[in-house]
């Protein structure tokens, strides 16, 4: 009997699912202004979580669907925060002023041509040179900004960059309104990230990650590929640099260090390569909880754990007889954001070293690269020959 749904063209239930569970996400994340306990302190960091989802999906296009590792990717934020500036602030030598609108697509454009002009000179290069290398760029791009002071402001920066027009309306400057326009493009970039995965380009990115010359010898341009992959994760980051320079409203070189690289590679790798919902807990894992940790509405919440601390110190004062110097003690619990905002490096690196051993594919992987992880070395796999070899005797 044939499947009634082939004719009513119903998708199954887990298509179905699979569908409302992102609509449901993006009304949730919309009533979030509309909820009192979430004030203009929890709109701001809820812009920057994600600003660096943003980012977090722009990488993730270039490391988690195309396999290549890149940790100059702060270049391509700090070329749209620069675009921005340069075209709004009266601060600016250059004359030309255009708004947040025209200036938007100007950075797509020029975050795909600085993608080019980065992928171009190492195409030939894989792993952990092909990472030596885009550090480097990173890094240039950030020394040009110090030295070009005539265009750049040079480490004084540009100030006063304006915030996004509404027309018949005022400009975009309370947090609520830009909490709606980082929703906006997170969630238009996860949908081109989506869309993106499942086309042809996505399968092509998908076997240069796997094997790049197995890749070419099944007849994929690894050349266009590869640089279809730096150009549309570039133009994505620029975006974000556009949007990070109006919100902030002042630029300067120190906001785009290895830092920023660093911070983005966390959030795509403990998230979850290739995945868009490993991105978006790797960012408010990394990047919102340590900010959320230092509000007092939270340290009041903390200060109810009074028993842990005490718990947790029993332990450590035993080592206290043994220990030559020091005091080995629990920090208090309304201290703990702030703590964790100082040691943010440490904890990066050790939660990383700790989701790849455990978890090599993040801790959200995407169903292809879970069950690539999940699947059995060639060692264990019997060859058929063998196989037909041990049914015949």
């Amino acid at each position: 009997m044939p499947d009634l749904r082939l004719w009513l063209k119903v998708p199954p239930r887990r298509d179905v699912a699979r569908r409302l569970l992102p609509a449901a996400a993006v009304v949730l994340f919309a009533l979030v202004p509309a909820v009192p306990f979430f004030t203009d302190p929890w709109l701001r960091v809820f812009f920057l979580v994600g600003l660096y989802v943003v980012l977090g999906l722009g990488l993730n296009i270039v490391v988690g669907f195309a396999g290549l590792l890149d940790l100059g990717y702060v270049a391509f934020f700090a070329a749209g925060a620069y675009l921005m500036g340069i075209l709004t602030s009266p601060q600016s030598p250059v004359d030309l002023r255009l708004e947040f609108w025209v200036i938007l697509p100007l950075a797509l454009l020029l975050g795909a041509l600085v993608g080019l002009l980065l992928g171009l000179p190492v195409l030939p290069l894989r792993g952990d040179y092909l990472a030596i290398v885009t550090l480097g760029f990173g890094e240039i791009i950030r020394i040009l900004l110090v030295n070009l002071r005539d265009i750049t402001g040079g480490s004084q920066g540009l100030a006063a960059i304006e915030k996004p027009p509404v027309p018949g309306w005022q400009r975009i400057d309370e947090p609520w309104q830009w909490y709606y326009v980082i929703l906006v493009t997170a969630v238009a970039v996860a949908f081109l990230s989506a869309r993106l995965r499942d086309a042809r380009i996505g399968r092509a990115w998908e076997a240069i990650r796997e094997d790049e010359d197995v890749a070419a010898a099944m007849g994929i341009d690894t050349v266009k590929y590869k640089l279809l992959a730096f150009a549309t994760g570039a133009a994505v980051g620029s975006v974000g640099g556009v949007l990070f320079a109006s919100y902030i409203g002042f630029i300067n070189p120190t906001s785009f260090t290895l830092q920023v690289s660093i911070n983005v590679l966390a959030v795509v790798i403990i998230g979850g390569m290739g995945n868009t919902w490993g991105v978006v807990f790797g960012a408010f894992i990394l990047i919102g909880v340590p900010e959320l940790l230092q509000f007092r509405e939270t340290s009041d919440v903390l200060e109810r754990l009074g028993w842990l601390r005490t718990a947790l110190d029993a332990p450590f004062a035993a080592l206290d007889a043994l220990a030559p110097f020091g005091v080995w003690r629990v920090p208090e619990p309304e201290t703990w954001g702030r703590l964790v905002a100082d040691k943010r490096f440490i904890i990066y690196g050790a939660l990383l070293v700790a989701v790849m051993v455990a978890r090599p594919g993040g801790l959200f992987p995407s169903r292809r690269r879970k069950l690539e992880f999940e699947a059995p070395p060639p060692s264990e796999v019997a060859e058929p020959s063998a196989l037909a070899a041990g049914g015949s005797q």
